[in-house]
């Protein structure tokens, strides 16, 4: 019963984190480069825009890999 009770506490954990480090972390940095690539093109804030959209697939998708095998009780 309680390593069924740390392992839920932990996806839940695992799922939150994905949640708000995408949406206020990366979508901070997403707003930030995306004004400054709409404003000053050509300056390198697209690179910046591209590695945040990066990160955010990766971490979802690292989330899904991570929670492939695991079925919904």
């Amino acid at each position: 019963m309680k390593k069924e009770e740390n392992n839920s506490s932990k996806t839940l954990r695992d799922f939150i984190q994905a949640l708000l480090v995408p949406l206020l972390i990366n979508k901070a940095f997403m707003f930030y480069f995306g004004i400054n690539y709409s404003k000053y093109p050509g300056e390198g804030y697209g690179y910046g825009l591209i590695a945040t959209v990066i990160i955010l697939v990766l971490g979802l998708a690292r989330l899904i890999w991570k929670y492939r095998n695991i079925e919904d009780p």
